[in-house]
């Protein structure tokens, strides 16, 4: 069926998702909605004794479909790309997986991680990457489905639950981040001939579509400003816990 295609889709398509485009910002639109209602009826979210089954719907949804996506790679593409789908070493995969162990464990250690880790996942909604696939696809609704779980995740528990970053987050979150992606290039090296041609993390060369990673060049070049860029980026998501610091240290 070509619903559950995963064939990238021409950009003739009427429904081909362009990056910016409407398709595109419906699905951001909708995502930032969400967020926005969990902030506001927080208090009520939070005194309604039904947070675990929110909580337990929204990770269903984001498991179906990723479990989905995986059958579809299996009837649809070729082995080397099924497994490459299966193997969860991307970034936004990691952190998929961490939002569902956050959800079941409530651990502030894992959300720790989350917080900053999620970054890959808002980068990926904001530059799709999801080869044209629009809402006549599956695929466009596994993909921003499962990338706004990890996102609302993350606002949920700020929100609703109250967990709170510290300095010692950042410094955890980029003391085990670094020497993973060095050990996913090393990997990524050695699979990156046909048919495999592993890229997890986007290590070795920036995605398909259009973002930032396109002027970093080649090589180690390439990899040292990425890891440049994520470092800058956790520091920059760090800064209004550091001002919401300074600001109740004044209160006092």
């Amino acid at each position: 069926m070509q619903f559950f295609s995963y064939e990238p889709v021409p950009s003739s398509s009427p429904l081909y998702l362009d990056t910016g485009g409407a398709y595109h910002l419906i699905a951001l639109g909708l995502i930032i909605a969400l967020g926005i209602l969990i902030v506001v009826f927080r208090e009520r979210i939070r005194h309604s004794g039904k947070e675990t089954m929110i909580l337990s719907i929204g990770t269903v949804l984001a498991l179906f479909f990723e479990t989905v996506l995986h059958v579809d790679q299996y009837l649809t593409r070729p082995y080397y790309e099924f497994l490459r789908g299966l193997i969860p070493f991307e970034l936004c995969a990691v952190t998929l997986w961490l939002s569902v162990a956050l959800c079941i464990t409530k651990n502030e250690t894992v959300f720790e991680l989350l917080y900053f880790w999620a970054l890959g996942a808002l980068a990926s909604l904001l530059f799709a990457n999801d080869d044209g696939a629009g809402p006549d696809r599956f695929r466009y609704y596994q993909y921003f489905g499962t990338h706004a779980y990890i996102c609302l995740t993350v606002v949920y528990f700020i929100a609703v639950r109250g967990y709170a970053i510290r300095f010692k987050s950042l410094l955890k979150a980029v003391g085990i981040l670094f020497p993973i992606t060095l050990a996913m290039r090393l990997f990524d090296r050695a699979f990156s001939a046909p048919p495999y041609e592993f890229n997890f993390m986007f290590l070795l060369s920036p995605p398909d579509v259009s973002t930032p990673l396109d002027s970093f060049g080649k090589g180690w070049g390439y990899y040292f400003a990425f890891v440049s860029l994520c470092a800058f980026l956790m520091l920059v998501a760090y800064l209004p816990w550091l001002l919401r610091k300074g600001g109740k240290g004044k209160g006092r």
